[in-house]
């Protein structure tokens, strides 16, 4: 840090690059630890609520149902604050990284939007992280050399607030990633996208109760009051992918009533929460990671429930990315069709928008809403408004599948695949000819968590103990010793499958490794 100068309270523990000083400059350093200091307790004590209310799950003394307490807020008459009527095409949105090839690539597929994921499909290596945010600096400047004007909507999701950034302190602590990612990007980039009228927008993650969009949305009342920012001008998309955010989507969309814009769905982070949050019950006991579909009844009632929602509030509906999406290199035309069946039943439900992640998925969708009448769109959703989800819909986590030996190597070996690329900085993967990111791996150890610990049994009758997995582990890992770092991740396996306390989060042990 002794390179240039920093403002007081603020220490660099990571390397610094000369060519990085345009986003690590003492002003936004002093703007991100001013965050940091407003924001930090507040964000420690809802990490703590979260602990308090597994805590409950775990002892079954508390079930999950619509809050009583908030009844008036859902038979309310409200609605989030209106957009221009330019902010409410959002068809197709394609996510990825924050790498210039990937951005040039997804202006030229058409896209209505691009979302620069921080998160999931990101390895969080100090350098990525930076290097990410000068992207995102030089593609707002630079000019736009195509024959039109068009030009897709920019959203950035950062990381969750359960993560910290932790090459940068402030006041002696490590600084948290979602104020780290939201302040670099906000400081540098939120004025000339008011000027475009373009932004800034977010897609904002983990996200387990209205609590937290209260948390959101303060900082970014924070933010317009602190840069000068018009008021409402930072609008959200809040990704609904916890199990306990579904019971309070009207009450988030009410905490953030002047910066929501959107819901989104994410499939693969909510079946990984549902897994997590009733990880001690054999009542939320999956089959093969491969055989969770969209068409398992409690993804069905999230996503009726969504829909729903965001009618009746003004905000848009976005489809998530499939749990099939392919890799880049596996263009399997039964696969694509897939992918275009699940994109035109959201459609059909009454989404407005859907996300992928590669662009030549972008005109699957396309094709999807030309497919999907705008007649079947209307009554969907009007049909929305008179759907009732009941709780017991979205806590009905059976599927008639089995537990086999072929679907628990497969999670191990995802696993051993995955993490060596992600600690190879490498966040978004092509594993068995699908697009997996760190979500996927964690349905996969969060499934052997709960499959050993509660000894499920397979389609063999035989029960998975530890004995069998730390076998089959080790087998899997002889298949696949040509990876880099294979030690490091057969401890972390084995570490976040067998320890007795189940680990909230991969990336909580793994970023210790980066």
């Amino acid at each position: 840090m002794s390179i240039y100068s920093a403002p007081s309270g603020v220490t660099i523990v990571g390397s610094y690059h000369k060519e990085w000083e345009k986003i690590l400059s003492y002003e936004a350093l002093r703007f991100v630890a001013s965050l940091h200091r407003q924001f930090d307790a507040l964000r420690l004590e809802l990490l703590e609520r979260r602990k308090k209310i597994q805590k409950a799950l775990d002892n079954n003394s508390l079930s999950l149902n619509f809050l009583s307490e908030t009844r008036l807020i859902r038979e309310g008459k409200w609605e989030i604050a209106a957009l221009p009527q330019n902010l409410q095409e959002r068809k197709v949105e394609i996510l990825g990284t924050a790498s210039l090839d990937f951005l040039k690539d997804a202006v030229q597929s058409g896209a209505n939007g691009i979302i620069i994921d921080l998160e999931d499909s990101l390895s969080p290596t100090w350098e990525n992280i930076i290097e990410s945010q000068i992207s995102l600096f030089d593609f707002l400047r630079q000019k736009n050399d195509s024959h039109t004007s068009y030009q897709p909507l920019l959203h950035v999701r950062p990381r969750g607030m359960h993560l910290l950034e932790k090459h940068v302190h402030v006041d002696g602590k490590p600084l948290a990633a979602s104020l780290f990612d939201f302040g670099l990007y906000v400081f540098h980039n939120a004025k000339l996208l008011v000027e475009r009228q373009s932004g800034p927008f977010f897609y904002v993650p983990k996200i387990e109760n209205f609590y937290e969009a209260e948390f959101w949305s303060s900082l970014f009342s924070f933010t317009e009051n602190a840069l000068s920012l018009p008021s409402g001008s930072i609008r959200a998309t809040v990704i609904i992918e916890t199990i306990t955010a579904v019971f309070e989507m009207e009450e988030i969309l009410h905490s953030m009533k002047n910066h929501a814009w959107a819901l989104s769905v994410d499939p693969r982070d909510y079946v990984f929460s549902v897994i997590k949050k009733f990880r001690r019950s054999r009542e939320a006991l999956m089959p093969d990671r491969s055989e969770i579909t969209m068409d398992a009844n409690f993804l069905q009632a999230y996503r009726m429930l969504l829909v729903k929602t965001c009618r009746k509030r003004r905000a848009l509906a976005i489809g998530g990315v499939s749990l099939l999406e392919p890799s880049v290199m596996y263009e399997d035309a039964e696969l694509f069709e897939k992918i275009k069946f699940e994109k035109e039943r959201d459609i059909a439900l009454g989404m407005d928008g859907c996300i992928v992640n590669h662009p030549k998925l972008v005109p699957v969708v396309r094709d999807a809403f030309k497919n999907v009448s705008r007649k079947a769109t209307t009554d969907a959703k009007v049909l929305s408004e008179s759907i009732i989800v009941q709780p017991e819909a979205l806590l009905n986590f059976k599927i008639p599948e089995a537990i086999t030996e072929s679907g628990v190597r497969n999670n191990i070996s995802l696993l051993f695949m995955y993490l060596s690329s992600w600690l190879s900085g490498h966040g978004a993967v092509d594993i068995f000819n699908l697009k997996e990111d760190i979500s996927s791996a964690e349905i996969a150890r969060s499934q052997l968590w709960q499959w050993v610990h509660l000894e499920a049994e397979m389609d063999s009758e035989i029960p998975l103990d530890n004995e069998l997995f730390l076998c089959w582990k080790t087998e899997e890992k002889e298949l696949l010793k040509h990876l880099p770092f294979l030690d490091q991740v057969d401890r972390v396996i084995e570490e976040v499958v067998l320890t007795k306390d189940f680990v909230e989060f991969l990336t909580l042990i793994t970023y210790e490794y980066l």
